[in-house]
């Protein structure tokens, strides 16, 4: 009887790692809406490379209309009380720039040994997050090489692969004006590998 009930449980449990297998093989949307910056809600799931006494991953944004000034907190960690160490003036620019005629960007702030650093390049925020622990840490590094979300299905899907992810997103050009689909496969490492499937609008169509 104990015999038949082991096996009974590896059948079901055979069955059901199928079934995630044969689920994976299919593209899923990623659910971010390009209404708000997803960038900023992507970043609430960074799990940051190291240990640091304190960091923060934060938007600024700048309005040339108004002069208005603001810097929003999105997710932070470590020793929180730190933070009111911090004096250094934050200079405006850093990575996922945007938002012209006013400015927008996103940056971390990070704290070791009483030490406060901004990182603001590309190259600085894909060593922050380091190893891939979720989609949209993978989101994110593959926004830091240029490939973007779209409203259009096609370029916003992903699946699970082994050791990573499958993304297939877009590349934005300006000249010519067009849309690129991109298939991404994204290591946990951060290794990334990229191939073109092709130009899908063109000119006016690729503004809108």
């Amino acid at each position: 009887m104990r015999i038949t009930f082991i096996l009974l449980v590896l059948l079901i449990s055979c069955s059901k790692k199928e079934e995630i297998e044969k689920s994976d093989t299919k593209f899923r949307k990623i659910d971010y809406s390009l209404k708000y910056n997803y960038l900023d809600s992507i970043g609430k799931k960074i799990v940051p490379n190291d240990n640091f006494q304190y960091w923060a991953y934060s938007s600024y944004h700048e309005s040339y209309g108004d002069q208005k000034i603001s810097r929003t907190i999105l997710k932070e960690g470590g020793d929180t009380l730190l933070k009111k160490e911090i004096t250094q003036k934050f200079e405006p620019y850093g990575i996922f720039e945007g938002g012209h005629p006013s400015y927008r960007c996103n940056y971390v702030t990070t704290i070791v040994n009483q030490k406060v650093k901004y990182i603001r390049t590309d190259e600085e925020f894909r060593n922050f997050i380091g190893e891939i622990d979720n989609l949209e840490e993978a989101i994110l590094l593959a926004h830091t090489y240029g490939y973007q979300l779209d409203t259009e299905l096609k370029a916003s899907q992903y699946k699970k692969i082994e050791n990573g992810y499958q993304l297939r997103l877009m590349k934005y050009h300006q000249y010519p004006l067009s849309k690129e689909l991109i298939d991404i496969k994204i290591q946990k490492d951060g290794f990334i590998k990229t191939r073109s499937l092709g130009i899908y609008k063109k000119g006016r169509e690729a503004v809108d």
